[in-house]
């Protein structure tokens, strides 16, 4: 499991949600993205401004989201066997119905090779 940063629109929707001003869509996809790293390998920082992935490259519905605490959502994306081949995957976002990014990790690069399923789990805590 690997914990995601919560950008601040999602928080500021989160309070929107809760005064009554807006009905929010549960988180449904991850994006992921292939800018999350520097030319030395290492991960960029994230922006809790960010709106978007650095770069993303593929956005699929999520296999599953669970909830393991009171505090948290986890959010579990598949790359299939015949996606992203040589792609350096270095970045994944949770993605709410509407399309808008809830929490996203950089990460040094993973390089996707033929046939390799690639999985992430990212967390959101509250």
């Amino acid at each position: 499991m690997s914990e995601a940063i919560t950008l601040n629109a999602y928080r500021r929707r989160l309070a929107a949600h809760n005064a009554g001003l807006m009905v929010m869509k549960p988180i449904a996809f991850m994006a992921f993205g292939d800018g999350g790293h520097n030319a030395d390998m290492t991960a960029k920082s994230p922006d809790e401004e960010a709106t978007a992935l650095f770069h993303e490259v593929l956005r699929k519905p999520l296999a599953a989201v669970t909830q393991e605490d009171f505090y948290s959502v986890t959010g579990k994306g598949l790359v299939d066997g015949d996606e992203l081949i040589g792609v350096a995957v270095s970045e994944a976002a949770l993605v709410d119905a509407d399309g808008n990014l809830c929490g996203i990790k950089t990460f040094a690069p993973k390089h996707k090779e033929d046939g390799e399923q690639y999985g992430i789990n990212l967390t959101l805590r509250y």
